[in-house]
């Protein structure tokens, strides 16, 4: 027995203080390994953010290659402008483009984004945005998102959220954003399928008129190709990058996710394959047609209330018919 209670002591000697500066190496290991190109030194953590980063990263190792896992739980309290949310509570750990970096309309940007989710929550959330900006580099609303749903057993997937907002308002008493918007859902896969690793990779050109475009390969695979205005408001955008999760009734675990690799650059050989960088789709830009090879589900919604006074109001000139997408996926 006291053999047993001797290895037992060295066990945690030797053993603790290794995991708690894994702890503290983990944002740093997120930073300089896991992030690449301009991810690397124009991100920073979000403002938002869960305050203990020690408690939310960590560094994790499969088949001899590391990664970093953003775990939250339903304890961490978010920041207070999510906690107090008339929406509803929130909780998130992100980076964000520095506002000075965002950018500008009309310029390509290219990214990989290699990730895994676990949730045991039954919350829904995002693991990757893009957000339009005003001229320095504010938030006003969002873009695109990758996010995840835990609506019921049947209805576990993860898509693209891409979102074409007419109009973004401020409330006069709180920091959150409202809006006027039509969402395209577009299925990459389901829950199950990302336990495991996965690979996204894009192009985004945002912009106001028609020289917009959106192309997302999956696992190598060219799923969708979008075209024409997708960001309207504003004067440009930045990423947020990590796991941001919004609570309901029945949320009670823990979510994770398990990033390995994350690079942008307007520079696409420092990103993407040479395949994936020569492809041109002129005659489909040309046209102005959409396509996706998986389903897509369309949905308008307006949040912005009559009684509600507002300080600020964002509006801008988006077509009524919106995107045009040609869809070789079933709907949902």
């Amino acid at each position: 027995m006291k053999k047993l209670l001797i290895i037992f002591y060295i066990f945690l000697l030797f053993n603790i203080p290794v995991q708690a500066a894994d702890k503290n190496k983990a944002l740093k290991f997120l930073k300089n390994e896991i992030l690449g190109a301009d991810a690397q030194t124009k991100m920073e953590k979000s403002l938002r953010a869960i305050k203990k980063t020690k408690k939310v990263l960590s560094i994790v190792e499969e088949n001899g290659e590391k990664a970093v896992e953003i775990k939250i739980t339903k304890k961490m309290k978010g920041h207070k402008d999510d906690w107090n949310n008339t929406g509803g509570r929130a909780q998130r750990w992100e980076l964000d483009t520095k506002n000075k970096d965002y950018m500008k309309h009309g310029i390509p940007i290219y990214a990989k984004y290699t990730f895994k989710i676990d949730d045991k929550s039954k919350a829904d959330g995002s693991v990757l945005q893009t957000v339009g900006t005003d001229k320095d580099g504010v938030p006003i609303l969002p873009s695109t998102q990758i996010v995840y749903w835990n609506e019921d057993a049947d209805d576990e997937r993860v898509l693209l959220s891409f979102w074409l907002v007419k109009r973004s308002a401020k409330p006069c008493d709180e920091e959150n954003l409202f809006f006027d918007k039509t969402t395209y859902y577009f299925t990459l896969g389901s829950r199950e399928q990302f336990k495991n690793f996965n690979t996204i990779a894009f192009k985004y050109i945002p912009s106001k008129d028609k020289n917009g475009e959106y192309i997302m390969w999956l696992n190598g695979e060219k799923i969708i190709e979008l075209f024409g205005p997708n960001v309207v408001v504003g004067e440009g955008t930045k990423f947020k990058l990590g796991l941001y999760r919004w609570l309901n009734k029945k949320s009670k675990g823990a979510t994770s996710l398990t990033i390995k690799e994350f690079s942008y650059s307007e520079n696409c050989e420092e990103v993407l394959d040479g395949e994936k960088c020569n492809y041109d789709p002129v005659k489909k830009r040309a046209k102005g047609t959409s396509y996706a090879r998986v389903p897509v589900k369309k949905k308008s919604r307006n949040d912005i209330k009559d009684n509600v006074k507002y300080c600020k109001i964002l509006e801008g000139n988006m077509p009524p018919e919106g995107l045009k997408i040609y869809s070789t996926g079933k709907g949902y």
